[in-house]
């Protein structure tokens, strides 16, 4: 092999390995450019009143919450644009339960009916999410 071959199989080489490099950033963006944000947990007994949020705002249960029974969610001074509350189980799948807040005035409402969980549990965990932020608040429904 004379030195423009070697030169040539160099230059090969480097070619597959850069677009090796290049093949895998695009796959690990791809991979990671659309998983959500873990939600924060907020510390609170929501079915005894109000839910202060980190930044500002509250949130409460104007009645309180029944599985298969609708009730109110409400949400005061926060500026979102589209807030909206996803509730899920621990361990359980209850499918989309996903609800958009409407503006009230100034704060947000939002009617909500649960499914009955075939087990009994009234264990339900609701993620808030406000913009791009995301809050979880485990709470137990009557």
């Amino acid at each position: 092999m004379n030195l423009k071959q070697k030169k040539l199989l160099l230059i090969g080489v480097a070619l597959i390995l850069l677009a090796a490099l290049k093949g895998g950033l695009i796959w690990w963006y791809f991979q990671h450019k659309n998983q959500p944000q873990a939600a924060q947990p907020l510390a609170c007994n929501i079915t005894q009143g109000a839910c202060s949020l980190p930044d500002g705002g509250s949130l409460r249960f104007v009645t309180p919450p029944q599985n298969g029974k609708p009730f109110v969610m409400r949400l005061d001074g926060v500026t979102a644009s589209e807030p909206s509350v996803e509730f899920s189980m621990a361990d359980m799948d209850m499918g989309f339960n996903r609800y958009r807040f409407v503006a009230d005035g100034a704060n947000w409402q939002a009617r909500i009916t649960l499914p009955v969980c075939a087990t009994g549990s009234r264990h339900w965990i609701a993620t808030l999410h406000l913009g791009d932020k995301a809050y979880s608040l485990p709470f137990q429904a009557q």
